[in-house]
């Protein structure tokens, strides 16, 4: 440890840290470098502004088993509030920087400059590799340090305005570029995002919440009304739900702007409604009307920003009585294919529409510098009940995940009274409603056609299959329809049970037809069972060669036969040809107790209709849904 008194003021100062070049006198704000066993003073700096970041100087925590100890502070402004990077120094020698964005903490290492990178090259949404590593831009701007506390590793220009883009890769790898004054190679600096619990730091050593008194109960500087702001630390921008005056908050008081054009009709969920959803809870801080416009048609949807101290800010998105939550995503975790698809987290998502988002209304407290007229290229990427929500401006792309949310879930959550919109048409991420079933209905579908293979196969094996008939039948060359010697009697014969039975017929017709008239007649009731069959054969010659066309056999089920003694009368039918020159021959076979096929097939298609119907219904589904994209 190095001490001295401050070249300006004569309070003490020290340095405790082995890497620091100067520190910030405590008393007056000085910048003090030591040049040798001497003090020098490099002027002054601003006094830190208070924010809700629990970080503070001197608190010490662990980073994969590594101490570390935050001894300096910097706070940085490109115009749109401050934020807080801190100078961490771990046991081991090495150093690193902890900035803090909505909640969630980068923690990065310098690993030098890196030749042959220009600024100009860079935007926001374009894929980048560096360090062996691919990265998507997040953001491009700059920005000047305004204060500065503690001990820092070099002399701090608060005249400088310092450029840089922010990129993140997978699994929450961050890469910040420092150009410094645009133009000269970038210092690179490489870590990952880190929740507070994960720096571990004790709960001890972290700062009390700080919040801006002046901006919790601000009045309206144009109509006087109470706003009662909810998330005073973060907002940036206010419009009064009252007179709709647009606010800005960046000084830590409200000074007017513009007025907007308030909604037309109370909002669903009124601000300051609290609500839990994704297992915490959420107060509604602010409201936004966007639209697109797509053929000369303009599509409106509102989105409800929602804060929660601990896990940041989430979006509540509502069209045509369609609900989806959103949750920001770093733009490394998604591997995008413009146009085509987006895969995050081992799912596809097809990719559904680009438009330009406008934003027309807004009302609430918002974190960044809201304006009516701001525009964004918008696009969506769904596997429902998902989707991957890209916005991109010309120095900033955001990423958010989406789950869509029946409208009762939301009701419920924000314990609204009065009943939601009802919903038109279908959401790009809506679940299907049809596909949910279609898994049970294939799968109990199988199991009953596999039940009704294995009947079939058991009544085939147990059937007896017994021919109780088979016998051959010549009709003379000379004979007439009609007559006697086109009938035929066979032999009585015996069947032990009750039974279907199976008729096969085959015959040698020569360029004719035959048709079988056949009556089963039981000789103890005279109850007769008919049946009829055709033959033909046909064969001859034509411009294009030789041609036949035959049906020499064929076969019919009677319908279950009673036991009993029975013969068979057949009668056969054709044209009359007295100059026929060979008598006509046909075989007859019954075969008793055989299974009729019909039935199973009967069944089979029963069963199908279900899955066709379901497949149906959900294709159906898809169909309207696609039917709305735009690529």
């Amino acid at each position: 440890m190095t001490q001295g008194k401050c070249p300006s003021c004569g309070a003490m100062v020290e340095f405790t840290a082995g890497s620091a070049q100067v520190v910030v006198c405590g008393y007056c704000q000085t910048v003090v470098a030591r040049k040798g066993l001497d003090f020098e003073s490099h002027g002054k700096i601003g006094s830190i502004v208070p924010t809700d970041s629990p970080l503070q100087l001197r608190a010490e925590g662990r980073y994969r088993k590594a101490a570390y100890t935050i001894v300096g502070h910097l706070q940085k402004d490109h115009g749109a509030g401050p934020w807080d990077e801190w100078y961490v120094e771990f046991a081991d020698g090495r150093t690193g920087w902890l900035s803090e964005s909505e909640g969630v903490f980068h923690l990065m290492f310098d690993m030098g400059p890196e030749e042959g990178v220009v600024l100009e090259d860079l935007h926001p949404g374009e894929r980048l590799h560096l360090r062996d590593r691919a990265w998507v831009i997040e953001e491009r701007g700059h920005g000047r340090v305004v204060a500065a506390a503690g001990q820092l590793p070099s002399d701090v220009d608060p005249t400088q305005d310092a450029w840089y883009v922010d990129a993140t890769g997978p699994k929450g790898a961050f890469l910040t570029l420092d150009f410094g004054t645009r133009g000269h190679s970038p210092e690179v600096f490489v870590g990952e995002a880190l929740k507070l619990e994960q720096l571990g730091i004790p709960a001890g050593q972290l700062r009390p919440r700080v919040r801006k008194v002046e901006l919790q109960q601000a009045r309206c500087t144009q109509c006087n009304g109470n706003l009662a702001l909810r998330a005073p630390d973060k907002t940036l921008r206010v419009a009064c739900p009252y007179c709709g005056a647009l606010l800005d908050a960046r000084q830590g008081k409200l000074s007017f702007l513009r007025m907007l054009e308030k909604p037309s009709r109370p909002l669903i969920i009124p601000l300051g409604t609290k609500g839990k959803l994704d297992g915490a809870e959420w107060i509604c801080i602010g409201y936004l009307e966007r639209s697109c416009t797509v053929e000369g048609v303009r599509y409106p949807w509102e989105e409800f920003l929602l804060y929660n101290a601990s896990r940041g800010f989430v979006w509540l998105m509502n069209s045509n009585g369609h609900w989806v939550f959103l949750k920001p995503l770093p733009a490394g975790d998604v591997s995008l294919s413009p146009d085509v698809a987006a895969f995050y987290e081992h799912r596809r998502y097809k990719c559904f529409q680009h438009v330009t988002a406008v934003t027309d209304k807004v009302l609430g407290e918002f974190y960044w510098t809201v304006r009516v007229g701001e525009r964004a290229q918008a696009s969506e990427y769904v596997s429902a009940p998902y989707s991957v929500n890209v916005d991109a401006t010309d120095d900033e792309v955001s990423y958010t995940h989406g789950e869509y949310l029946e409208p009762e879930v939301v009701k419920e959550a924000f314990g609204l009274k009065e009943p939601m919109p009802q919903r038109e048409g279908i959401a790009p991420s809506q679940p299907n409603p049809h596909q949910s079933g279609l898994r049970s209905v294939f799968v109990w579908t199988g199991l009953w056609i596999l039940a009704l293979f294995v009947l079939s196969a058991v009544l085939s094996l147990t059937a007896a299959k017994t021919v109780v008939l088979e016998e051959a039948v010549v009709i003379p060359p000379d004979a007439t329809p009609g007559t006697p010697a086109a009938m035929h009697f066979s032999e009585p014969f015996e069947l032990p049970k009750r039974g279907n039975m199976r008729v096969e017929i085959s015959g040698t017709p020569f360029n004719e037809w035959l048709g079988i008239q056949g009556d089963l007649v039981n000789q103890d009731t005279n109850d007769v069972v008919l049946f009829y069959e055709e033959l033909s054969y046909y064969r001859g010659n034509d411009g294009d060669g030789e041609w036949t066309e035959s049906n020499m056999s064929t076969s019919t089920y009677l319908s279950p036969v009673p036991a009993g003694k029975y013969a068979l009368r057949t009668t056969a039918s054709f044209a009359a040809n007295p100059r026929r020159p060979r008598p006509m021959t046909y075989r007859v076979k019954l075969i008793h107790d055989t299974p009729n096929s019909s039935w199973f097939c009967f069944a089979l298609g029963l069963m199908v209709v279900g899955p066709v119907v379901a497949l149906y219904r959900s294709h159906s589904f898809e169909t309207r849904r696609w039917a709305e994209s735009n690529v």
